[in-house]
């Protein structure tokens, strides 16, 4: 990674400061394009050109993780956030990108700075009622939450680092809309997880559950008891992916609107204490 001078790093972390700080000064947010800091709008091209695949078009998450987090892991600052544009984080979908200067950093960084302000979702509800909710629900059946409950659904220890407010509201509402996608690069990078399979073998034999991974020749999947299958695709009759469906049930019709706000609010804190 090439260092800046500290002068300038100090510099730039002072404008970043500034900028990406919501101080109600006209430069800062605006509803116009136009009107915003020339680091902005170029941050908001270089975003729009190599990030909102994984990380949406507001920054929201996809495959990637929400980068409207008040705090990123790997980019607590603005020369954290270098080194992991730069460098990429090993073992994960962010890869490097060695074409992007410190100077493209700063812009990207600014322009999240813009976004997180400008977009930012502070939950309504009551996390204390949240975690009433989610204790008497049922989620602990599907789901694991600090090493208590089942893993046949995603991991909800952290859930609160990698996705929005909006984006939990809508998997308790409405969780076929958009299912999680996979970060494994080596097999199958961004295809849905936890799709609801039909499988039919040669012999005749129907088994259903959640698909794992897939690739050329293999699929796995798992069944609502967890347990794990995995087969050569020309030893299977027929396989059956349900689009559009989810193993997870609708909580619309099932909790009030204040119980999802607040169950929300729960998960939400879950990654962001």
């Amino acid at each position: 990674m090439r260092q800046l001078p500290q002068k300038i790093l100090y510099a730039l972390l002072l404008f970043a400061a500034v900028s990406c700080g919501n101080t109600g000064q006209k430069d800062t947010v605006t509803a116009s394009t136009g009107n915003l800091p020339d680091s902005i709008i170029v941050g908001k091209k270089l975003f729009e050109a190599t990030c909102v695949r994984c990380h949406g078009m507001d920054g929201s998450g996809l495959t990637g993780p929400s980068l409207k987090r008040p705090r990123l892991a790997h980019a607590p600052d603005l020369a954290g956030f270098i080194q992991t544009v730069e460098l990429g984080i090993a073992g994960t979908g962010m890869p490097s990108n060695w074409a992007y200067s410190d100077s493209d950093c700063y812009h990207l960084y600014a322009y999240l700075g813009y976004l997180r302000n400008k977009g930012k979702e502070t939950p309504t509800g009551d996390t204390a009622m949240g975690r009433v909710v989610f204790n008497t629900s049922g989620c602990l059946n599907c789901h694991m939450m600090n090493g208590q409950g089942v893993g046949i659904g995603p991991d909800l220890s952290e859930i609160g680092a990698s996705r929005s407010p909006s984006n939990l509201r809508q998997s308790i509402v409405d969780p076929a809309a958009e299912l999680p996608g996979s970060t494994d690069l080596d097999n199958g990078y961004g295809f849905s997880l936890y799709l609801p399979l039909k499988i039919t073998t040669r012999d005749g034999k129907e088994i259903t559950g959640l698909r794992i991974n897939e690739d050329t020749y293999t699929i796995q999947l798992k069944d609502a008891a967890n347990n794990y299958y995995s087969f050569n695709k020309d030893e299977l009759k027929s396989v059956e992916k349900q689009y559009g469906t989810s193993l997870m049930p609708s909580f619309k019709k099932i909790l009030s609107d204040q119980q999802i706000e607040n169950l929300v609010a729960f998960l939400y804190k879950s990654g962001n204490e």
